[in-house]
């Protein structure tokens, strides 16, 4: 296999959202982004919004307060190279220019204000990135917008950026949930977009929706607590959904301790979106993706004809490479398995040769 371009210094992405303010280092740009650091602030700058137009005054506090950090954090890492975004809430706000300005002073780089159109290519660039060949929805629920984008592959097509974020539904909903169902019903149920998703996947991506991965995870007993890839069937996901509504307007989901304090009241608005989404679309899966708008920016900057490698085989490729006494031995060891298969004549498929490969890259 073709060996991705190697990047000497690490990356940092600084993620400005609507509901969390966020840092993630990057080991390096690579084909197969490694994490080494990943901090977060749940602010809640798009709290108010959708009803008085600006960012709250104390999200701003805590936002620009976890900027300086963030900064600070990079300096002490010796980080090569930072991005920042920021979405739904800087860019709909009126006030959103002046924080921009102020945090572009402490952060020392650009801050880019993505528009709803970029958002959604990024997060699925983020999800192309990091699953294989993805062929469905990618829905990218933050605290002010949804971001849904059909992708094929590596190919993007047309997506579509709605007010359905989980600050901006009980902001505009005042925290009712009947009225909060009417909002997305409206926005979801005659969304021509969806309408191609039947019978193929829909990729989760978001903070909130992966809290109920985690939930979902933890309720059925799944061995891995890893949410990346985690994949249920559209039906299961819409009962776990409609279940988590009932909960909710129990008041039952107040102290679910493996979900952090500040989103807990935001789990039914990412229900009721996860709900109706599926109810349209159709899909035949729901798969949730750690990999998104952060992901998709690197992703898209790296050369086309490394964009266009497999990210797991380059993943382990790397690992070989660091920890194999021979990173030769591998590539004989491919060279042999692919003449066994060949002359003993055996069946197999893409997903079974990309995993006999990366198991070769990583005895």
């Amino acid at each position: 296999m073709k060996r991705p371009r190697k990047h000497a210094s690490s990356v940092a992405v600084i993620d400005i959202g609507s509901n969390s303010v966020r840092l993630v280092v990057y080991e390096r740009m690579s084909r197969s982004l490694v994490s080494v650091f990943n901090e977060k602030t749940l602010c809640g700058l798009g709290r108010e919004v959708q009803s008085t137009g600006l960012l709250a005054p104390d999200a701003v506090a805590r936002a620009l307060t976890s900027l300086r950090r963030f900064r600070a954090l990079c300096k002490v890492q010796k980080v090569g190279r930072v991005h920042a975004i920021a979405t739904a809430a800087c860019r709909d706000a009126t006030n959103g220019p002046d924080f921009i300005a102020k945090a572009e002073r402490i952060c020392g780089v650009k801050i880019e204000i993505l528009s709803g159109p970029r958002e959604a290519k990024l997060s699925a660039l983020g999800v192309i990135s990091g699953i294989h060949k993805p062929d469905g929805f990618v829905g990218d629920l933050g605290g002010g917008s949804l971001e849904l984008i059909d992708v094929r592959g590596n190919g993007v097509r047309s997506g579509v950026t709605l007010p359905l974020g989980t600050l901006a539904l009980q902001d505009l909903s005042h925290k009712s949930l009947k009225r909060a169902e009417r909002i997305v019903k409206s926005e979801l149920s005659d969304l021509t977009q969806l309408k191609g998703g039947r019978a193929r996947s829909f990729y989760a991506v978001g903070g909130t929706w992966r809290a109920l991965a985690r939930i979902h995870i933890i309720q059925s007993g799944y061995p891995l607590g890893v949410m990346h890839g985690y994949s249920i069937l559209a039906s299961d996901a819409l009962d776990f959904a409609q279940r988590l509504r009932r909960l909710a307007a129990a008041n039952m989901l107040a102290d679910i301790e493996a979900i952090a304090e500040a989103r807990r009241p935001l789990l039914t608005y990412a229900a009721l979106v996860l709900e109706y989404v599926i109810r349209v679309a159709q899909p035949k899966t729901v798969v949730f993706s750690t990999f998104g708008v952060r992901e998709g920016l690197l992703y898209s900057m790296l050369p086309e004809a490394e964009r266009a490698m497999d990210g797991f085989l380059c993943g382990a490729q790397t690992l070989n490479e660091l920890l194999s006494r021979s990173a030769r031995h591998a590539q004989e060891l491919i060279g042999w398995t692919d003449r066994l298969v060949r002359v003993v004549g055996l069946r197999e498929s893409e997903e079974d040769r990309r995993l006999r490969h990366a198991a070769c890259l990583l005895s």
